[in-house]
């Protein structure tokens, strides 16, 4: 008889003797070396600020981290659904069982670690300084408000042009551009000594929201989950990281959508309709464009609940009143401050300036210009959102239940409407414009893991519902070692760039003194920032160092305007920046 064949090693299922997870930890970690040894032909992936577009080493970056990310993403899936899938699924199954208790404690416990993890990027990363334009003029807002003025008249025609500023109109009335919502709230952390905790306390808000949001639309489970991708997500963490409108919109944009929800489960319930409207009026006054175009499939959500139950109309009148309200407050405002409850700061700058807010977008015929924009904006969501190659690809999985779709074609709207009117967004911390849209998104993606997870189990089989759990964390691992160590740098970088021109100052002990600003380091020190202006001084002029246009030979004017200060002027010569007494 022929002798007995061998006995083969236990199969890859089996786990003992597999070779294959180890093969494909080695896989993903070629691909990640292959990745770092490219960045040496593309400047070292260095991201450039203060510039619209797609600058070459960014480009090469971002095709790397598709053509390298995903396969090293889809190497570490296989070998975390061979180790870990057993014990992914059985988490994932007692996550839909997690008590009430538990899961409130879980959500204050990620709620404090993100606000954790925002504290340290803006001190960390960002150095706890505007990286834009638009936060130095909401903190002029602010301390004009607290100190009980929406305008005040602007300094003598003599001596006015020194204070003109980006997004500041100074035409007799000195004021900011942005709507009313954010500045009121920053306001409030003026007065309590605390502006700079403001948008931090508003995403630890936002979370909070988010959770509850997500319970009711996906339930117990996605809304763990999305409690998991906000604290992993840079887009959420770093917009909140700054004074940008974004934070604010964000709670109003999150409050406005949980109450929608919660009227459309009980019309009756007039107080989740009055909750409702005045979620969407604050987010009104905060960012008007966003907030009409998200709510629009809401709008079409409840109005079709009063038209089918007449219980809603209660609801729906007290939902109407709130957004009245809203409106007045902003056509007064507008009054106060244009002199017009129909125009509106961006309006008198663009005209006093002949500014336009379409500056930085393709140069081509509307359409064309529109769709780039589109694309664009969705590429840059779909690489920020998560850190991930394919950040948006779970969000078509989430289903078609009402609210579902509501959050997805209102965060699509706003995309469209942007593009629409070709207003570039600047991506300093992700493509700006639509930081109010990242809790909508990680509901969705939430919500698509999950059903989609359950899908491929019934559907697929286990082994692809293991490998399907697996893929979030190998693609948060994929972002650990691609994007955080690209972007963080780079805004750091970027940070020390804006922060320079008060560094130097504090370097030099500078007090009871005026610099003329001839040129600052946005656009001519690597890697550039959007700050291309100097900080607004206070409106009363008591800053120990004012920061002033310099205009040649007419500083002497401001200077007999302002005497008693010593005079310096600030320059950047041969790439550096330098500060020099003035006799």
């Amino acid at each position: 008889m022929p002798a007995p064949p061998h006995s083969l090693p236990q199969d890859v299922g089996s786990g003992a003797h597999s070779y294959g997870p180890p093969a494909a930890l080695i896989g993903a970690g070629l691909c990640a070396a292959a990745f770092w040894v490219a960045s040496e032909a593309a400047n070292h992936y260095v991201i450039l600020y203060g510039r619209h577009g797609w600058a070459p080493p960014e480009v090469a970056f971002l095709l790397n981290f598709v053509l390298l990310g995903l396969p090293c993403a889809a190497l570490l899936t296989t070998a975390l659904a061979r180790w870990w899938g057993p014990r992914l699924a059985a988490d994932f199954a007692r996550l839909a069982e997690v008590p009430p208790r538990t899961a409130h404690c879980a959500a204050g416990l990620a709620a404090l670690l993100v606000g954790a993890l925002i504290v340290l990027a803006r001190y960390g990363l960002l150095r706890n300084t505007a990286i834009t334009d638009d936060e130095n003029v909401y903190d002029f807002m602010a301390r004009m408000w607290a100190g009980g003025h929406l305008s005040v008249p602007s300094p003598p025609p003599e001596v006015r042009a020194f204070f003109e500023n980006q997004f500041v109109v100074n035409d007799g009335r000195w004021y900011g551009i942005y709507a009313p919502g954010h500045p009121a709230v920053l306001t409030l952390g003026q007065w309590l000594g605390g502006i700079h905790w403001v948008t931090t306390v508003e995403a630890v808000l936002t979370v909070l929201l988010a959770w509850c949001l997500a319970d009711r639309v996906f339930g117990r489970r996605a809304a763990l989950l999305t409690l998991g991708l906000l604290a992993v997500s840079p887009f959420f963490l770093l917009v909140s990281a700054t004074m940008l409108a974004h934070a604010t919109a964000a709670l109003a944009l999150t409050a406005f959508a949980y109450s929608a929800v919660r009227a459309l489960e009980a019309p009756a319930a007039k107080w989740w309709w009055l909750a409702a409207g005045c979620a969407l009026g604050g987010d009104g006054l905060t960012r008007p464009l966003s907030a009409a175009a998200f709510s629009l499939p809401w709008l079409v959500l409840l109005a079709l609940t009063v038209r089918r139950d007449r219980r809603a109309v209660p609801g729906a009148a007290l939902f109407l009143l709130a957004g009245a309200v809203a409106a007045a407050l902003f056509a007064s405002y507008n009054a106060a401050v244009t002199g017009s409850p129909f125009r509106t700061g961006y309006q008198v700058f663009a005209e006093n300036y002949r500014f336009t807010f379409t500056l930085g977008s393709l140069p081509a015929a509307a359409p064309v210009a529109a769709l780039y924009e589109l694309y664009y904006s969705l590429a840059r969501l779909n690489f920020w959102l998560l850190g991930w190659p394919v950040s948006l690809a779970l969000i078509p999985f989430a289903g078609r239940a009402p609210a579902s779709l509501a959050l997805a074609l209102g965060a699509l709207g706003t995309v469209v409407a942007y593009a629409t009117l070709r207003i570039p967004s600047i991506n300093v911390v992700g493509p700006v414009h639509y930081g109010e849209l990242v809790v909508p998104l990680l509901v969705l993606t939430a919500g698509g893991l999950e059903r989609l997870a359950l899908r491929a189990e019934r559907v697929l089989g286990r082994p692809v519902f293991l490998r399907v759990l697996s893929a979030p964390a190998a693609l948060t691992v994929v972002s650990v070692v691609f994007f955080w160590p690209v972007y963080a740098p780079s805004l750091r970088q970027m940070a020390n760039v804006a922060r320079a021109p008060y560094d130097l100052v504090e370097q030099a002990g500078l007090d009871n003194a005026v610099v003329f600003v001839e040129s600052l380091p946005a656009l001519e020190a690597m890697p550039g920032a959007w700050v291309y202006r100097h900080r607004n001084n206070s409106p009363n002029f008591s800053d120990r160092v004012l920061f002033v246009n310099d205009l040649g030979s007419l500083d002497a004017r401001l200077r007999a305007w302002l005497p008693g200060r010593k005079a310096y002027r600030m320059k950047m010569e041969g790439g550096r920046l330098g500060l020099s007494p003035l006799p």
